[in-house]
C-alpha cells in the first residue's frame, strides 16, 4: 500500500511541537483552585502548592545546589532574603532573616525552631543600613513594579563587602512560558538585561548562572533523567536554562542620584510579626 503523505499544514516540527505542548496547561499537574482556575501566584500558599509538587521540588533541589557556596561565604548573624525561599534552604543553623513581601503573606520559618521572618514592603525595607552581608532576591523582584527601587533597598542594607543573589525567570529558557508555574509569571529577564539593572543601581555583576534545562513537566521520563538534561543542557545550550541566577557585589560608592534618593527615604515602619505565639520577632538579626 502506498504510503500518503500528510498535509504541509498538518506537518510540524519537534520544536514547534515541544514548544505548544509547554504552553499547554497540564491540568495533571497543575496547581488549581478548587473553582478550576490557575494559580496567579500572588498568595504565599500558592508558591507553597507548587514547591510540594514533584515539579517543584526537582527544580527547588536544582537551586538549593546553587546556594550553598552563597550562603557559606557569609556571616550566619546577617544574612537574609527577600521574597520566597525557603523550599531552597537548610532549615538548620545558620538561619537567614526571611523577609517576606507583604501584599503576599508569609508562611512560617523555620518551622522547626523560633520564627525568623516578617512581613515587610520590598520597596522600604524594616532594616538599618549597612546591616547585612549576604542577601537572596528570589521570587521577589520580577514581581516588583519599580525594580530599580528594590534594588536601591538592597544596596542600602548591605554592608561594604554584601553581596546579593538574584534569581529570576529566565527570558529565553522554557520556564518563563510556563504559566503554571511560579516562573512563569512577572517579568523575565535575559542575563544581560539584569546585569545592566544591577550596574545601574549600584552593584557589580561577578557571576551569571542558568539552571533549569530540564521542561517544565512533571512526566516520568523528564523527572528520571531530569540530572542528564540538566548536564546535556549546560553544555550545549547554556542560554537556554530556566532560571537565571545573578551574583553581585556591592559598589563601595552609590551611583549618580542614588545618595539623593535614599536621603529622601521614609522611615521604614515596624514590620508585622508572623507566629505571634513564638514570641516577637525583631527585624535586628
Amino acid at each position: 500500500m502506498a504510503s500518503k503523505c500528510l498535509p504541509k499544514t498538518q506537518c510540524c516540527s519537534a520544536k514547534s511541537f515541544f514548544a505548544l505542548y509547554v504552553l499547554i496547561p497540564d491540568k495533571s499537574n497543575a496547581v488549581q483552585q478548587k473553582g478550576g482556575q490557575y494559580w496567579m501566584y500572588d498568595d504565599i500558599a500558592e508558591f507553597e502548592r507548587f514547591f510540594q509538587t514533584r515539579l517543584g521540588q526537582n527544580v527547588a533541589d536544582l537551586i538549593r545546589r546553587q546556594l550553598d557556596l552563597f550562603w557559606h561565604a557569609g556571616s550566619p548573624l546577617s544574612s537574609a532574603f527577600l521574597g520566597y525561599a525557603q523550599p531552597f534552604l537548610n532549615p538548620k543553623p545558620p538561619i537567614p532573616l526571611g523577609l517576606m513581601p507583604a501584599r503576599r503573606g508569609a508562611a512560617s520559618w523555620p518551622k522547626s525552631s523560633s520564627v525568623r521572618n516578617c512581613l515587610v514592603d520590598p520597596l522600604n525595607l524594616p532594616l538599618p543600613d549597612v546591616h547585612l552581608d549576604r542577601l537572596l532576591l528570589v521570587h521577589a523582584l520580577e514581581f516588583e513594579h519599580d525594580p530599580g527601587q528594590c534594588l536601591d533597598e538592597c544596596w542600602r542594607v548591605l554592608d561594604g563587602a554584601g553581596r546579593l543573589l538574584v534569581i529570576v525567570p529566565n527570558r529565553s529558557g522554557l520556564w518563563a512560558k510556563a504559566e503554571r508555574t511560579p516562573f512563569g509569571h512577572g517579568r523575565p529577564y535575559s542575563g544581560r538585561q539584569l546585569r545592566r539593572l544591577l550596574q545601574r543601581h549600584g552593584f557589580i555583576p561577578r557571576q551569571t548562572r542558568r539552571i533549569a534545562f530540564m521542561p517544565p513537566l512533571a512526566g516520568p521520563f523528564f523527572q528520571r533523567f531530569a540530572q542528564a538534561i540538566e548536564r546535556i543542557g549546560s553544555r550545549w545550550w547554556p542560554a537556554m536554562g530556566g532560571v537565571l541566577l545573578v551574583e553581585a557585589d556591592k559598589m563601595l560608592y552609590a551611583p549618580s542620584g542614588k545618595t539623593s534618593r535614599l536621603q529622601r527615604r521614609e522611615t521604614a515602619a515596624t514590620p508585622a510579626l508572623v507566629g505571634q505565639s513564638r514570641g516577637a520577632l525583631s527585624p535586628k538579626i
